[in-house]
């Protein structure tokens, strides 16, 4: 439940796992941010009056605190947290619910989704854990990092990817050993640049050349993806892996491979174009040095030749590695620059796009030099704003919520395929697979935010097993690698171990405990039970049948909790979450799994049955016209109409179980819960 003390909307006392660093109010007054609040509808309302259309009405107070929760903090608010904002007749109510939920850990946790998706973070790669970069979404979220800053420490990252400390290297390791993909990936992300068509052509629909491409990717020359760690553990272990039993070498590689995977290099600024380069500008294997294709020119300094110009000579020569210029520094200042004006155009093109539902550029990483914003002039106030805002991502959603454009109803219809959306009210949307599934268990949880964890819980056993590795003495190492008994204060634990295996290794463990847990289940053998359930607690598997305990590793966390992305065929993964192969990749859409899900599962076994917060307010409803309002109010917040209490009061009166059960799950398949008003 978020802690919310009404009357002054002010946090209570205790600090919760992911709860913002610092308020909202700290560095911009409600003043301010309501005055660019102002400046944005004003310049909305002058596009709509030159369009010839009228904005939409302004919503009711039920449809706009469901509106808040679910944008702001990802999920519907509970009974409580609806009942009070609605007995509320305060006429700034509004204002301060929005400031309140960006004071909220549920914000870090909706945000964090939103960049796992973008940066397709995932806990399991290879040899590489996910969790360091997602612990640091997390914190960079929960700090206010400014935008600038974040995507900054993204492209220069360097050090180990499983050393704390180290989480931003993730982001340059989500593509290890394809520094092509890199540059491509980041171009799209914080510039709206499709440059990956041009890696191995000139672009088909843009003036980009193959030449450009190179001319980019040659910043990131250089990279490397192994990090330099504790030379007498890399001894210890090359030593091992040379000379030790077949399973000593085999753990002494894998972790040899694990400790070194990382980001090295400040970058060279020199690559290479392939050799099957074809066009007039080139030949195959010429050196292309770093050049940024728009905007301001980026010098670097260039590596003398090291071979004369003679091709029999020259073959005969060992070849000099290029100098190392720092050009990921270099390009990282270009990139953020407030003066790059499509890093300015994307981010807040983004947050629009993710407060309203569509851009007032589409896409929105797909920009050509016709591109038009819907509103140019609005646009461009919007960036202006972000930099007033010192790139603040948090302070800029803000003003966006505080508009009265955050206020108005969704249009009833959809502009043609050929027509711009007009911005009368937000778009209507169906929730995100995040948004369903925090809902949901908002309706088993009354105190769900309260139960988000630490920003580093995920992460801390890798940061553990690292530290203890690289620190290790031989004598400890060599224990660890035959699998015998090493001193309490050195272990290293089971499950910080297999938090590093490979997944197809974690994986096949869980699939061979499982046969041997269902063999003990039907002989009956308890202990042998309780030890195969101690052996899926250290694997972070979740125990077959056991409900999860507040706190600790289930399957009962808000999504930015859970493993990214979730397996599949979970409702996540049902719902639309995205696998984290491509950038943005999540969806919406419809189909009859979900139903299905929620009508043989999820409902039935976590909201209708046991201790859930639902099923405690149903049973406390004296009445069934109390019972009525109840579901209505904890699953749609609000009250129900008279025609509903029509149809269903008199259902409940002769069936009160399955009248109540058909109620909350119509409440819950409907469009009206499955969309965000």
């Amino acid at each position: 439940m978020l802690r919310i003390v009404w009357l002054g909307l002010a946090l209570a006392a205790p600090i919760f796992a992911q709860a913002p660093a610092r308020s909202i109010h700290k560095d911009v007054s409600s003043v301010q941010a309501k005055a660019l609040a102002a400046s944005i509808d004003a310049l909305l309302d002058q596009g709509l009056q030159s369009a010839g259309k009228e904005p939409t009405a302004r919503i009711d107070d039920a449809a706009f605190v469901r509106r808040a929760y679910l944008q702001i903090i990802g999920r519907i608010p509970n009974e409580a947290e609806a009942s009070a904002f609605l007995s509320d007749l305060s006429s700034d109510k509004r204002a301060r619910l929005v400031d309140a939920l960006l004071d909220s850990p549920g914000h870090t946790s909706t945000m964090a989704n939103w960049w796992f998706d973008l940066l397709r973070v995932k806990s399991r790669q290879r040899q590489l854990s996910g969790e360091p970069f997602a612990h640091w979404i997390r914190e960079a979220v929960r700090c206010d990092l400014p935008y600038d800053q974040f995507v900054r420490e993204l492209v220069t990252a360097t050090g180990p990817g499983h050393k704390e400390g180290c989480g931003d290297t993730g982001y340059l390791l989500r593509d290890a050993n394809m520094p092509h993909d890199s540059m491509a990936n980041t171009l799209r992300l914080f510039l709206g640049t499709r440059l990956e068509c041009a890696q191995c052509h000139n672009h088909p629909t843009d003036h980009w050349t193959q030449k450009d491409f190179y001319a980019m990717a040659a910043f990131f020359g250089g990279i490397r993806y192994r990090a330099d760690v504790n030379t007498q553990t890399v001894a210890t272990l090359r030593k091992t892996a040379a000379s030790g039993s077949d399973r000593e070498k085999q753990a002494a590689r894998r972790i040899l491979q694990t400790m070194g995977t990382g980001i090295a290099g400040s970058g060279t600024g020199v690559e290479r174009l392939p050799d099957d380069y074809k066009y007039e500008d080139g030949k195959p294997k010429d050196p292309v040095f770093a050049t940024t294709i728009f905007g301001a020119k980026v010098e670097l300094p260039r590596p003398p030749a090291t071979a004369p110009n003679r091709p029999r000579l020259r073959a005969r020569m060992t070849p000099v590695p290029p100098t190392e210029v720092q050009s990921r520094d270099a390009f990282a200042g270009w990139l953020t620059s407030a003066r790059n004006p499509r890093f300015l155009t994307v981010i807040t093109g983004r947050m629009w796009q993710r407060t309203f539902g569509r851009g007032l550029i589409e896409p929105v990483d797909d920009l050509k030099e016709s591109t038009q914003a819907v509103y140019p002039e609005l646009q461009r106030r919007l960036e202006s704003i972000f930099v007033e805002l010192d790139f603040d991502l948090r302070q800029f959603e803000r003003v966006l919520c505080l508009t009265q454009l955050f206020q108005r109803a969704c249009p009833t219809t959809d502009p043609a395929e050929d027509q711009a959306f007009a911005f009368q009210g937000p778009m209507l949307r169906r929730l995100s697979a995040e948004q369903i599934w925090d809902s949901l268990l908002t309706l088993v949880f009354s105190d769900l935010d309260d139960r988000i964890r630490p920003t580093d819980a995920r992460a801390r056993d890798v940061y553990d097993r690292f530290a203890q590795l690289e620190q290790g003495t031989e004598a400890e190492l060599g224990a660890m690698l035959s699998q015998t008994p090493r001193p309490q204060a050195t272990t290293v634990t089971a499950q910080a171990a297999a938090a590093l295996l490979p997944d197809s290794d974690r994986q096949a463990q869980g699939r061979a405990l499982l046969r041997q847990y269902a063999a003990a289940r039907r002989a009956g053998n308890t202990a042998e039970q309780e030890r195969l359930a101690a052996q899926f607690r250290t694997m972070g598997f979740p125990v077959p049948g056991e409900r999860a305990a507040r706190g600790r590793e289930g399957d009962l966390l808000r999504a930015s909790d859970l493993v990214q992305p979730a397996a599949q065929g979970h409702l996540l993964r049902q719902f639309g979450q995205s696998d984290r192969e491509t950038i943005d990749a999540g969806n919406r859409e419809a189909n009859v799994p979900q139903a299905l899900t929620l009508l043989n599962g999820f409902l039935d076994q976590r909201v209708l049955s046991g201790g859930s917060s639902l099923r405690q307010s149903l049973a406390n409803a004296r009445t069934p016209a109390d019972r009525v309002r109840t579901a209505f109010l904890c699953t749609l917040s609000r009250p129900p109409r008279s025609a509903e209490l029509a149809v269903w009061v008199p259902a409940i009166e002769r069936d009160l179980e399955n009248a109540t059960r058909d109620l909350v799950w119509v409440l819950c398949n409907s469009n009206e819960f499955r969309f965000q008003p």
